[in-house]
């Protein structure tokens, strides 16, 4: 029997198997939606620790784990869910979830929410499963009621699926600032504990270790810093399928002794208080959280010219956009901002201007009205 009158629960559905940008901003998201309308609720379909931190904050959460990309068998329980706990409106984040979770939901006569965080093509380590993953999308788009693209870059990448236009709304992901710690460690004790001299500048690149994330034009960049002798450091946080390549290549640039790699690291907060330069040489990002949150740890950023990065970035004003794959670039950059003091901190007096226009509150507020168009409320 249908509820009445009471708040609308809306399930959230999600790979789940890492901690990485699309998590973060579903967890802020859950956590800003207003209480007092909406309950919020997860499924996970991956074994993974982000079920068990939503389930830490409060939330509703089960793991229907689908046993691989294809495994439809999990249409089955997801529908029983659905039923049981009375679900009101689908919100899917990635490819897997938008292939089940879609299709539980159209056969129940449910709105269904997509947010689209990435530009699939960059997702995958080869072209055959990107190409899998973009018609496993396309599929299941005509389950889908409205779009959620977060930077007007991948309202682009939605278009280009065939998605019309008055279906896709852009709502910039949001900084959620309150799960910073209010009283980070000392600089020197951080600096100590990872190894740092603290008499040498830091250049951090934050990042899963995946190819999209350019790595490697970050370590030409570290390599050609030092050939022109600036005595730098420089620190890759984050852990991924691409390690071995990594350290392949520290090696081969002579990098061991400049180069340190602590893996994940938590909380981020600490990497910030000792950076003083914040490199981002993707070769794609759906917006750039880790840009945000350089702007509010007041820590410059030199990142790529492409994706949402460039609805964040204004070049030579808030930060500094080089081309992809330009590590000659990225190394000039770079090394003008370590030099030049005055020009770091009008990067950083102007990133704080900036962050205002990119608020969780803003974001949950714009997500609430999608809902709401769907909810008939």
């Amino acid at each position: 029997m249908k509820r009445v009158g009471d708040k609308k629960r809306i399930l959230h559905f999600i790979g789940g198997g890492e901690l990485g940008g699309a998590e973060e901003l579903l967890l802020s998201l859950m956590k800003l939606l207003d209480q007092e309308q909406y309950e919020a609720q997860l499924i996970c379909l991956c074994e993974g620790p982000f079920a068990q931190l939503v389930a830490d904050n409060g939330f509703k959460v089960a793991v229907i784990p689908m046993r691989h990309k294809f495994d439809l068998g999990t249409i089955k329980p997801i529908r029983e869910y659905l039923i049981k706990n009375q679900i009101d409106l689908v919100h899917t984040h990635g490819v897997r979830a938008n292939l089940v979770a879609r299709t539980a939901a159209k056969r129940m006569g449910l709105p269904v929410v997509t947010t689209f965080h990435s530009v699939l093509r960059y997702d995958y380590d080869s072209v055959f499963k990107a190409l899998i993953a973009k018609y496993l999308t396309i599929a299941t788009n005509k389950h889908t009621d409205k779009f959620i693209a977060i930077s007007g870059a991948i309202k682009e990448e939605i278009r280009a699926l065939g998605v019309a236009d008055e279906l896709i709304t852009v709502i910039h992901n949001g900084l959620d600032t309150g799960k910073y710690a209010q009283q980070p460690l000392d600089p020197e004790v951080i600096r100590s504990e990872l190894g740092l001299d603290p008499n040498r500048p830091t250049v951090s690149m934050i990042a899963r270790l995946h190819p999209v994330k350019g790595h490697r034009y970050f370590l030409q960049a570290a390599r050609e810093i030092l050939d022109r002798g600036k005595e730098a450091q420089f620190l890759i946080i984050g852990e991924g399928i691409y390690r071995g390549q990594i350290e392949r290549w520290i090696q081969e640039l002579s990098l061991d002794q400049a180069v340190i790699m602590p893996g994940y690291y938590s909380p981020i907060e600490n990497i910030y208080q000792v950076s003083d330069l914040l490199c981002v040489p993707s070769l794609m990002e759906g917006l750039g959280l880790v840009v945000l949150e350089a702007m509010y740890f007041k820590v410059p950023v030199v990142a790529s010219n492409i994706g949402g990065i460039r609805e964040i970035i204004r070049h030579r004003e808030n930060g500094w956009l080089v081309e992809p794959r330009d590590s000659r670039g990225l190394a000039e950059a770079m090394f003008t901002l370590l030099d030049d003091q005055n020009l770091a901190l009008q990067f950083t007096e102007a990133g704080q201007q900036t962050l205002p226009c990119f608020s969780p509150q803003r974001m949950a507020r714009q997500v609430e009205e999608t809902y709401r168009s769907l909810l008939g409320e």
